[in-house]
């Protein structure tokens, strides 16, 4: 199917999927995918964040507790790395309504987006379906120690940020994993677009998403999982 292009009214092509996910844990470089991605597909990216905003926005606290979290709990972000996991995953199992809502509307309106954000879930999907995943997964704490350092050095070294990053990536690794959702390293950064750009379009998972991960690096099952 074609779409035409607004600024020349020529004709192009449009990818074969009409959402492509990119989800992972913070500071394992979904952004810059993001971005390469729609350079690449000539698509805009929605970023989770947005989404998150708007409804932060439009809703109290006592209608969304687990999305207001942060603002009416901010000491809880100095809590044990695997606590503040548990309640990533809580957020995130709280957010799918929305997001599947959003995801929905992309494919029933025929408008192919990236979708990119720490708090989207793996989800079973049909590989050559319209809705595309991929997660990024880093493993090692020093390297996303390194990455928030290099993104905010005014912050200083984030090591437990860095901690709780790694051990929710393990979590939603391992559940995309059990999706048959494809994990790719971030690692090296020079071709990590090309590298996802390939797992999308069908390339051997086996070779591209090859991570130092496996399913049993994860947490203990949260009550929200």
């Amino acid at each position: 199917m074609d779409g035409t292009d607004e600024c020349t009214g020529e004709l192009r092509s449009l990818p074969d999927w009409r959402v492509l996910v990119v989800g992972g844990a913070s500071g394992m470089g979904k952004t810059g995918v993001g971005r390469a991605l729609a350079r690449r597909y000539d698509v805009p990216v929605v970023e989770v964040d947005d989404i998150v905003e708007a409804l932060l926005a439009v809703t109290l606290p006592e209608h969304l507790p687990e999305v207001h979290f942060w603002r009416t709990h901010p000491q809880a972000t100095r809590q044990a790395p695997e606590s503040v996991v548990e309640r990533q995953i809580a957020i995130a199992e709280a957010l799918a309504p929305a997001i599947e809502a959003v995801v929905a509307n992309h494919v029933g309106t025929d408008t192919p987006v990236i979708l990119e954000g720490d708090y989207v879930l793996p989800r079973p999907a049909t590989p050559k379906g319209p809705v595309r995943s991929v997660f990024l997964h880093e493993d090692d704490e020093g390297q996303v120690t390194a990455n928030y350092l290099r993104r905010e050095p005014e912050a200083g070294p984030q090591r437990h940020r860095a901690r709780v990053s790694v051990l929710y990536g393990r979590w939603l690794a391992a559940q995309a994993r059990a999706a048959d959702i494809p994990v790719v390293a971030p690692r090296p950064w020079e071709d990590l677009a090309s590298r996802v750009a390939e797992t999308v379009e069908g390339a051997s998972t086996e070779i591209v998403a090859s991570t130092r991960i496996t399913a049993a690096q994860s947490l203990p099952k949260s009550p929200a999982a």
